[in-house]
């Protein structure tokens, strides 16, 4: 019986849920002396075939610190499959004053309110939802690392500027370290924002800002009549397309007939195209400005 539950749970089982299913704590110690079940903590049992993994050992943390307890913070974010976060070591938060229970497994955090709509289950595992852990990570993070969790949780779609208006207005987290951040990193943003694709269209947006120039829309779909496709940066207010041409994606001769057609048409509807190539855009942002500047100049 206790194996089958912990099959379910990458091979843990809470003793109390063990006692609840009728085995006796005799029983417990029985098996734990036979090495029939490993004893992790007092409280998290582990079966002996099963694989010792970083989840099951988030696992094995979020249950020693329960009840009302969730992976969080920079374990949330590897959860979530956020770039540059690790599972280890574990980060758990749980409502403050629902048990005095410690725990060795994991850093742990209490906090006020814990509401059910900012938690869920992934992988078997109790965790904060996206929208939290951005959250989380704009109190324990420079913001500009921040600000990359955001924009890769919202280019993946784990969250939008809708959800993290709901939680910023939610009452449970005013005043909590992380919402000044969260909101200014928001608002520069908008409701409607579309998150960079790359790392190269970041570093050209970041070029843009720097030289004192307007951002532009990323990933818009473009055409006259007929759709052309969909560009990688388009002015707000004037017929100016920026094309930032990957190593990865443009070298192949067949990517390169591509782009020529593809920018053909998109001179016939209009549009002044401004190419600039991966090097430039890493080793020269200051020739990338002047091509941009001047071509504005000339619409």
């Amino acid at each position: 019986m206790l194996h089958g539950m912990a099959e379910r749970q990458h091979g843990l089982v809470l003793a109390q849920d063990a006692l609840a299913r009728g085995v006796t704590v005799e029983e417990l110690r029985h098996l734990v002396r036979a090495g029939r079940i490993d004893q992790v903590t007092r409280r998290v049992l582990r079966s002996p075939g099963a694989p010792r993994t970083d989840a099951q050992a988030v696992l094995a943390a979020v249950l020693d610190a329960a009840p009302g307890a969730f992976a969080c913070d920079h374990t949330a974010a590897a959860l979530w499959e956020v770039r540059g976060y690790r599972l280890l070591p574990v980060h758990v938060v749980r409502g403050r004053g629902v048990t005095g229970r410690r725990t060795r497994l994991a850093v742990l955090h209490e906090v006020k309110h814990l509401l059910p709509h900012h938690v869920t289950v992934l992988r078997q595992i109790p965790v904060v939802r996206p929208e939290r852990m951005v959250l989380d990570l704009c109190a324990s993070e420079h913001p500009g690392r921040a600000a990359r969790a955001l924009d890769d949780a919202w280019r993946r779609r784990l969250l939008s500027g809708r959800s993290l208006r709901r939680l910023l207005d939610d009452a449970s987290v005013q005043g909590r370290n992380g919402v000044r951040v969260l909101r200014e990193l928001l608002d520069e943003r908008g409701d409607d924002f579309v998150p960079p694709a790359s790392n190269l269209e970041r570093r050209f947006a970041s070029i843009l800002a720097e030289a004192g120039l307007p951002s532009m829309r990323r990933q818009v779909d473009s055409g006259g009549d007929h759709w052309v496709g969909r560009v990688d940066f388009r002015d707000e207010h004037l017929s100016l397309v920026v094309e930032v041409q990957s190593e990865r994606f443009h070298s192949a001769l067949t990517d390169r007939v591509d782009d020529e057609a593809r920018l053909a048409a998109l001179d016939a509807a209009g549009f002044a195209v401004v190419e600039v190539t991966e090097a430039e855009v890493w080793h020269e942002p200051l020739e990338v400005a002047r091509r941009v500047r001047e071509a504005r100049a000339r619409l």
